[in-house]
């Protein structure tokens, strides 16, 4: 007997998690006496904060020897370099091999163009795409590099095999899940452990990057590949007309058919014969976005290598690599200025009071914020912008390189981190803002085919559950996941209620108060997930706390929560403020 359940959901409004009914933005409060004082709080404790992690991190400090070992030679400041994440360390390493890949890559696209008949540049493109990344992963993987082909290779035959079938996207998830968890238990499938015969291939291990380590960008490729396919082979009838009337109704969309949106380059469904193999493989493995990301889905990805995107621009590349600078540049003081992430790896903080824990933690997470902001930039940088068209800006050659932007490799991809980490309130809105790519890949491929908004208390606890495995297998991410999940439902149950009309005209001003005093322990609870999850696990923040809740910190969790209630209305009113900007735009 044929079980054949009902179509898998698929995404058609972008409606789906709980928002604020929008209000008219009120007049500026910048200018009044309430936040006056917020400005004098701010003015003292921000020097506060910075001079308290710089004096526990010098070597005039007690607890310097615990973890100087961990240090680098530095650069500035007379200070030692902490170097110490594994991570950020591997970027920063190899940043100065990166940068030539990249415009070695970005100038041979932009010399194929001369040489292509314009029919041909996009199937071109993505042969040269392909043989590019094939070698590059070569350089990086070694022999490796057939493991990844072949474990490939299977998904797109199990999403061939099955074409439109339910079973397809499900022996998919299955596959790439049961690859996540065997490879990191069995170290990436030695050769060896395969056939002695194979042995001698080990040895090819190219310059050493584990391939595994990546894997998890790469499933989440391989996995949209195939929902995509499968969406594209049922195309169910309330999914084309909800396709049609957003082209309809999106300025964008609607305006010429070679320009799509965003939104549309996801939703609307290719030409069955692009899901082939060539293209497969070249959205899989390639280079800009392979080992960190931003995510892109294939439906995206295939749209803009046939339509490059008008709205990237040698302006806009050169600002957008100037603030890339800028960033790296503040990155290496806070190492220098700042050794956080030795201090905690070490658990060198005793003795330490309060205030100097809560620095501790705080510092932490600004690292992890600054490193990965720096890592998806570059990336984004590089897939991203036409560098070629800015060196050529610079060498007025301009008029010769502009026949060559059809084979800019210009994708458009999603920015990560849109908001600065100490500009979120809110862990649903922080959520969404901190890995935005990835956040939104969830909720195309996850989160609504579970159900969407309709059961949201429910389908948040196996959303986040997969995005702790996704990120590693510990159970310090599993806890953090499901910490996240259980920080989540409270603030969704109180922005439904609170965001009725009746409470605005209960409370009115007041509604502001009670909000920002909900946000102060909402960040509590943020900064304590997280701490847990990427920084310095169970045991770390069980030992941090008992620090920080003891008797001689009351009075330092009094002035915590004056500060953080105070940063909060800050963080309103500049919402406030970017509301009053869009309605004179709309005017």
């Amino acid at each position: 007997m044929k079980l054949d359940p009902p179509l898998l959901p698929r995404p058609s409004s972008s409606r789906d998690l709980p928002t604020l009914r929008p209000i008219l933005p009120a007049p500026p409060r910048w200018n009044t006496p309430e936040f006056y004082f917020y400005y004098v709080v701010f003015s003292a404790l921000l020097p506060m904060m910075l001079k308290c992690a710089w004096d526990f991190s010098s070597e005039t400090h007690p607890n310097y020897k615990q973890y100087v070992h961990r240090l680098s030679s530095g650069w500035l400041f007379g200070r030692k370099l902490d170097n110490s994440d594994a991570q950020y360390r591997g970027f920063r390493n190899n940043v100065h091999i990166l940068i030539p890949v990249s415009l070695l890559h970005t100038l041979l696209s932009h010399l194929l163009s001369p040489l292509t008949p314009p029919q041909n540049i996009a199937k071109v493109r993505t042969t040269f795409s392909l043989a590019f990344s094939i070698l590059f992963l070569s350089v990086i993987h070694g022999a490796s590099v057939l493991k990844i082909l072949i474990i490939a290779g299977m998904n797109y035959a199990i999403v061939k095999g099955c074409k439109g079938h339910w079973i397809g996207p499900a022996l998919v998830w299955i596959w790439n899940l049961g690859i996540m968890f065997t490879s990191a238990a069995w170290g990436g499938f030695p050769y060896r452990g395969l056939s002695e015969s194979l042995a001698w291939l080990d040895a090819y291990n190219g310059l050493g990057f584990r391939w595994w380590n990546t894997f998890n960008f790469t499933s989440l490729r391989m996995i949209s590949f195939a929902m995509d396919y499968y969406w594209q082979c049922s195309k169910p009838p309330k999914q084309v007309n909800a396709v049609q009337s957003h082209i309809n109704t999106c300025n964008i969309c609607s305006a010429t058919h070679n320009i799509r949106c965003e939104r549309a380059r996801v939703i609307i469904d290719l030409p069955s014969q692009d899901y082939n193999l060539l293209n497969f493989f070249s959205y899989l493995l390639y280079v800009p976005l392979y080992l960190a990301g931003p995510i892109i889905t294939f439906n995206d990805f295939i749209w803009q290598n046939h339509h490059p995107p008008k709205s990237i621009t040698p302006r806009s590349t050169l600002i957008y690599g100037l603030r890339w600078i800028g960033v790296y540049l503040l990155m290496e003081c806070m190492l220098h200025g700042f050794h956080i992430v030795a201090i905690k790896d070490a658990h060198a903080w005793g003795g330490f009071t309060p205030f100097q824990m809560s620095m501790v933690g705080y510092f932490n997470l600004k690292v992890i914020w600054l490193k990965l902001l720096i890592i998806w930039r570059f990336f984004r940088l590089w897939v991203g912008f036409d560098l070629m068209l800015v060196l050529a800006g610079f060498l007025c050659l301009t008029k010769v390189f502009s026949s060559m932007q059809a084979m800019a490799d210009r994708i458009e991809t999603t920015e990560n981190m849109t908001r600065c980490m100490s500009d979120n309130y809110s862990a649903i809105d922080f959520w969404k803002n901190w890995h935005r790519s990835f956040n939104r890949w969830l909720v195309r491929y996850v989160y609504i085919p579970l159900g969407g908004s309709k059961y949201y208390i429910f389908n948040i606890f196996p959303t986040f559950t997969f995005v702790a495995i996704w990120h590693d297998i510990e159970l310090k991410l599993l806890t953090w996941g499901w910490l996240v999940a259980i920080f989540i439902l409270p603030e969704f149950l109180l922005r439904r209620e609170f965001g009725k009309e009746k409470w605005k005209t209960r409370l009115g001003q007041n509604l502001r108060h009670v909000t920002a005093m909900a946000a102060v322990v909402n960040i509590f609870l943020m900064m304590t997930a997280n701490l847990v999850g990427f920084a310095v696990g169970i045991d770390g923040i069980r030992e941090m706390a008992g620090q920080i809740f003891r008797p001689s910190g009351v009075l330092f969790l009094i002035v915590t929560c004056v500060a953080l209630f105070s940063g909060v209305q800050v963080m309103f009113e500049w919402r406030e403020m970017e509301k009053r900007r869009e309605w004179k735009v709309e005017k």
